[in-house]
């Protein structure tokens, strides 16, 4: 078996014989280990650093003055880095001094080849062990903290005589007033919207309809430096590729049947500011091209025109749809997506931040209520239940309709279960999947190969080649599952990493 399919991770050596770590190396890279030679300290804490390192052996005299923060340095580095001492027979060593220093294991440098290679098994033993009950542990705790917030959310309510009501008006954010929600999902894409507000860089928003993608953009548009210019949107899907020429570029008169007169398009009422176009797959591909040179150059000419114009505009683009499958089959350019594609932010699904339910079902509850003028406190305790059990398919848009429709259907002082028909008629069809059991077995085992994948990318820092031998996927397949289940780390990561700086 080679080291391709034995993969066992990333080990670095430290001792002063050459010969011996020559027979160090072949053995360690025979059981899968990636193998690298360091000769200070220096260079040990580099690699470390730089590295997913499972396994240093060092040679006891970089112990000799060695203490204590020192380990802890390298800890820092990696808490789960595994450190066996080799120590010369004809010296004394304090094994005590060593223990006391955090080291996991010693060897004599006249060990077998067979002791190293039980040694170094042992430690990666024990290292999955660990690894494995963290992820268990990781997954109760998200399981604890998504029951936690939910129960804080519930708290912010109080339990009276006639249901469930709140306290206080939604108090709106500092930082972005228009969003509602303390998730950490949301909060998380709000990290990205700060990151990337004050650059110039073209962004694509991904997510499904209703999650926000607009409000998204407004919020980028808001932070960035073109906050007093023109935010123009655009619904690529709701025109023919004609009527979408037009309306970007303008026309000059006589262009076609019905231009009596010259008008200015979008992209020229957007000059300065920011060109938001929503549902971009659904673009034609004939027009795309033309689009591309808009985003290079900023150039462009009006239907019917001669003379070349030229617009300063920040391009946003919104999708519902994966892009890479439109990319592969030949529907979506791909020096376009390439383009669009120089940051990305994910906004996830309503039932991907529930613990922003009671949150955003006030805040719309306030503002149905001011319409209607009906003196409702709350939801009843029967319909707050219902609510986090359903799935919310149709995201925020669906639950701001909700919403308004049993507001207008509600007899105060609460919003009943009664009053949102739809929500009962859809719960059994579209309940939350909150237990493995709940989902089908391809949901199940999709799930699973996100969960796996980017564990294995976040565990490599982006490099495929070596996810590749870690899971025994070649690196072509191993980039399209990736690419397909939409996985972050990779390319992007990078981008970002580029933009921060």
């Amino acid at each position: 078996m080679n080291a391709g399919e034995m993969y066992r991770g990333s080990a670095v050596i430290a001792a002063e014989e050459v010969n011996r770590s020559t027979d160090m190396i072949g053995c360690l890279e025979k059981r899968g280990f990636e193998v690298r030679v360091a000769r200070e300290f220096d260079e040990i804490l580099a690699y470390v650093e730089q590295f997913k390192v499972e396994i240093l052996f060092v040679d006891h005299k970089f112990l000799e003055c060695t203490e204590r923060p020192t380990i802890d340095l390298l800890r820092q580095r990696n808490p789960s880095l595994g450190i066996i001492v080799l120590y010369g027979d004809d010296l004394s060593f304090d094994f005590l001094h060593a223990v006391e220093l955090g080291i996991s294991d010693w060897l004599s440098k006249s060990c077998t080849l067979n002791e190293l290679t039980a040694k170094a098994e042992r430690i990666r033993l024990n290292q999955r062990s660990l690894s494995e009950l963290s992820a268990r542990n990781q997954e109760s705790d998200k399981i604890n903290k998504e029951m936690e917030s939910v129960m804080e959310a519930l708290k912010e309510q109080l339990r009276g005589e006639h249901g469930l009501t709140f306290r206080s008006s939604v108090l709106a954010r500092s930082d972005f007033p228009d969003i509602i929600g303390r998730s950490k999902e949301i909060e998380r894409v709000l990290a990205h919207v700060s990151m990337v507000a004050g650059t110039t860089a073209t962004v694509l928003i991904t997510g499904e309809s209703g999650t926000g993608k607009e409000m998204i953009t407004r919020a980028i548009h808001s932070k960035s430096t073109r906050s007093g210019k023109p935010l123009v949107a655009i619904n690529c899907a709701a025109l023919s590729e004609n009527l979408l020429e037009s309306e970007l570029f303008g026309h000059e008169k006589g262009a076609f049947t019905g231009a009596v007169s010259s008008k200015r398009g979008l992209i020229e009422e957007a000059d300065g500011g920011t060109l938001f176009l929503d549902e971009i797959s659904e673009m034609p591909l004939s027009f795309q091209v033309k689009l591309l040179r808009v985003l290079q150059d900023g150039e462009f000419r009006r239907v019917g025109g001669s003379q070349s114009r030229i617009a300063d505009i920040r391009t946003i683009v919104a999708t519902n749809k994966p892009l890479d499958p439109l990319v592969q089959k030949g529907s979506f350019r791909e020096d376009l997506y390439h383009r669009i594609n120089q940051f990305q932010i994910h906004i996830p699904s309503l039932r991907e931040r529930i613990e922003d339910l009671s949150l955003l079902s006030q805040f719309f509850l306030e503002s149905a209520r001011k319409e209607t003028q009906k003196p409702l406190l709350g939801f009843s305790p029967a319909l707050v239940q219902k609510m986090y059990r359903y799935s919310w398919p149709g995201n925020i848009r669906e639950l701001q309709s909700m919403i308004t429709q049993a507001v207008i259907m509600a007899t105060p002082p609460l919003v009943e279960l009664k009053d949102m028909p739809m929500l009962i008629e859809n719960l059994y069809k579209n309940p939350r999947k909150i237990r493995l059991s709940d989902m089908t077995f391809a949901e199940a085992k999709e799930e699973f190969e996100k969960r796996y994948f980017q564990s294995l990318i976040d565990r490599t820092e982006g490099n495929l080649s070596a996810a590749s031998r870690m899971c025994r996927v070649e690196r072509k397949h191993l980039r399209q599952k990736v690419r397909r289940l939409g996985i972050v780390g990779t390319a992007q990561s990078r981008t970002q990493k580029r933009l921060r700086a």
